[in-house]
């Protein structure tokens, strides 16, 4: 059975750190979450990257949460309120060469 992140009082197991995306668009591994509310905190090195958190129902069929994300090289940190979804994961849509991006996500009740 898979990991699933959120769902409990012991916060380190509710925080996963998805796998850098560097140099070209595309997504990050899906992680299973139970919760509605999640914060996310990504840092990105090299120059401007656009990107968006995704949700799933069945990881499978995927849809954007909120709207798209330009952000300058740096830390950077979002909170998202009352999205029951089963799956989460980053799709990264612009990213030049000498970019990257790596999100953790803390996922509460």
């Amino acid at each position: 059975m898979s990991t699933i992140y959120g769902g409990n009082a012991d916060r380190p197991q509710n925080i996963h750190a998805f796998t850098t995306i560097s140099n070209a668009i595309g997504s990050s591994e899906a992680i299973e979450v139970d919760g509605t509310v999640f914060t996310t905190f990504e840092k990105i090195t090299g120059g401007q990257v656009t990107y968006h958190v995704q949700g799933s129902m069945n990881g499978t069929d995927w849809a954007n949460i909120g709207e798209a994300k330009t952000k300058d090289a740096g830390n950077h940190i979002h909170t998202y309120c009352d999205y029951a979804v089963r799956y989460l994961r980053l799709d990264v849509t612009s990213i030049s060469a000498g970019r990257s991006i790596t999100m953790t996500v803390c996922c509460d009740s």
